[in-house]
């Protein structure tokens, strides 16, 4: 069967856009600590240079969301995972599965839209941070036992997308924040250019989705070889002639 590279490609191209998404936001975020973003960060050997940091920038530190729409980045992802499972060849079964992480993360970019600026409990944005690298394993797992012809280096690239489309999950948020607290001594709660690690994820994930697409053969239906077809019919011939 002839593989379909559409889905893979178009996802790698929303991946892309996420990550533009992702980076315009983080901007808009860190964008009160410019001239001090490395500020006590290893660069300057934890040393704290500069004008020091503003009243606004110690309250992005202290959480404080701005007025730009970190939702989009979120759908983006969201969307780019359920286009390739709805764009591939998969059982019904497989896919109504495999949209989990997709669905759950396109929900969590509608709570961030619906709560933001708005005082909202914070309870179901904590439920489905939680959830969405869960139900990437549970996706990953239905569609290696569901779909045989997905085997080997097929797995290894949905891991690769999943990687990327889950960004936004809880594992890798607490491992961006492990690598922001050692990275910068301005650490007392969360330090300055994080989310920018998210970024570079999303965009490595699209770029490898790409490439691996690209470098995966197309074997069409009529690829394989041809001799069996006619050495059915051209034995008896051979036979009757003898």
């Amino acid at each position: 069967m002839r593989e379909q590279r559409w889905p893979w490609l178009l996802t790698a191209a929303l991946l892309l856009a996420a990550a533009a998404a992702a980076a315009w936001s983080t901007h808009l975020e860190w964008l009160p600590c410019r001239g001090s973003m490395l500020s006590g960060s290893i660069i300057y050997s934890y040393d704290y240079v500069g004008p020091g940091f503003s009243d606004a920038c110690l309250r992005r530190m202290d959480g404080d969301q701005g007025p730009w729409a970190p939702q989009l980045k979120v759908a983006a992802a969201g969307v780019a995972w359920l286009t390739l499972v709805l764009g591939l060849r998969w059982q019904l079964r497989t896919k109504a599965v495999a949209s989990l992480p997709g669905l759950v993360t396109v929900a969590l970019g509608g709570a961030v839209a619906i709560g933001a600026g708005h005082g909202q409990d914070d309870s179901p944005l904590v439920v489905l941070v939680l959830t969405i690298e869960l139900f990437a394993v549970v996706a990953l797992v239905a569609i290696s036992a569901w779909q045989p012809d997905v085997r080997g280096r097929g797995v290894l690239r949905l891991a690769v997308v999943l990687w990327g489309t889950t960004a936004f999950g809880i594992v890798h948020t607490i491992v961006e924040y492990v690598i922001m607290i050692r990275f910068s001594d301005a650490n007392w709660d969360t330090p300055p250019g994080t989310g920018y690690l998210t970024v570079a994820v999303i965009i490595i994930s699209a770029i490898l989705t790409a490439i691996m697409t690209l470098r995966t053969p197309q074997r069409g239906d009529d690829d394989g070889p041809h001799q069996d077809h006619h050495s059915g019919s051209l034995t008896p011939a051979l036979c009757r002639e003898s």
